[in-house]
């Protein structure tokens, strides 16, 4: 379901840490996942309790992530598969808790990047509501003996700030459930990620975003002996965008075709050169693990600042919407006051 829980990004980077150490001391699976669950709560122990039983059946790790509800997240699932098939399950889930860790210390640095901008957007918010309120409870009427409209929304007292509250609760579910939809990959949230892609400074972010996690995916891979037929589509589909993700298909008809990885990856006309001659330079020396490895590193370096930017992108528009309610308010106010001062000097309002 749309709206069914996911596991949050803190329980998920220490469940890979301990998977990771079970793992490497040689303990089976379904005793694993087992005693996870049995130190779960909530809805995480009903969902890893799923697993353990389909272990028990006899099912693989791989199988029974696939056949478990939406509530791990499809690249844990994926990334699990590659480690079982290569044999490098403790691998895996080493390299996810790193990667999960990572992703919890960026969302710390775009929350607080967005604290001060949203909080200027609440007290902005919060002005015009009690403006909204004043003006009908003290029942504040213009020339025309018709009641005060600052704003011009045809609202006032509490009716109007009610109505005021409402439509912004639906504002905010709006934005809440688009980010919510794009997170999952819902299909009318993928034309709006490709359109963010030509956004001048955030659609660069954004790609760098993707990028860094398809070079880490695609570094996991290449230390497995999994076809690059089947490797590259996967580590597209790692970088959680849908741009890339639709590249899969090409790029492994290019490989089906014999192109080198370089060759198939520079076909899209998708990345940037760099990524490209240093994968060409990998593939020359034999050495792509390490390329990939230090690409993976450098394109992590380079997301901290992605989400800087992205941080500041946002700020800016709440800035913005800012900036036009108090310039609504200022030019409101004014036109109003000069309006009545015009109408009380006029011979007409004299008489």
């Amino acid at each position: 379901m749309f709206l069914s829980p996911r596991i949050r990004l803190k329980p998920l980077a220490t469940l890979c840490r301990r998977l990771a150490f079970a793992t490497s001391a040689g303990i089976e699976d379904r005793k694993i996942w087992r005693d996870e669950a049995a130190r779960s709560r909530g809805r995480e122990q009903a969902a890893l309790q799923e697993v353990a039983d389909q272990l028990s059946r006899g099912v693989s790790i791989s199988d029974a992530l696939a056949m478990s509800d939406g509530y791990l997240p499809r690249m844990f699932k994926q990334i699990v598969a590659i480690g079982d098939t290569s044999g490098r399950l403790d691998h895996a889930y080493k390299r996810l808790a790193e990667h999960y860790e990572h992703a919890q210390t960026a969302k710390r640095s775009l929350m607080t990047a967005l604290a001060w901008p949203m909080i200027q957007l609440f007290i902005a918010l919060a002005v015009v509501g009690i403006v909204i309120w004043i003006s009908g409870a003290l029942q504040l009427q213009n020339l025309d003996g018709e009641p005060l409209d600052l704003f011009g929304l045809g609202i006032s007292g509490s009716s109007g700030l009610m109505l005021y509250v409402g439509c912004i609760a639906l504002a905010v579910a709006a934005v809440f459930l688009a980010i919510e939809a794009g997170r999952r990959g819902v299909l009318w949230t993928r034309q709006l990620q490709r359109w963010l892609l030509g956004v001048p400074a955030l659609g660069e972010a954004i790609r760098t975003l993707a990028l860094a996690r398809f070079t880490w995916a695609l570094q996991l891979i290449l230390d497995t002996s999994m076809d690059l037929r089947k490797a590259l589509p996967l580590a597209l589909d790692a970088s959680g965008n849908d741009y890339y993700r639709g590249l899969g298909p090409q790029v492994a008809s290019n490989i089906q075709q014999g192109m080198s990885l370089h060759s198939a990856l520079a076909e899209t006309n998708a990345f940037p050169s760099d990524l490209l001659e240093s994968i060409a330079i990998g593939e020359q020396t034999g050495m792509m693990s390490e390329t990939m490895e230090r690409l993976s590193k450098e394109y992590q370096r380079r997301s901290n600042t992605a989400i800087s930017i992205i941080g500041q992108t946002i700020g800016y528009v709440v800035w913005a919407v800012v900036i036009v309610l108090i310039v609504i308010l200022i030019f409101r106010a004014a036109g109003m006051y000069i309006g009545m001062i015009n109408q009380a000097a006029s011979p007409d309002f004299m008489k």
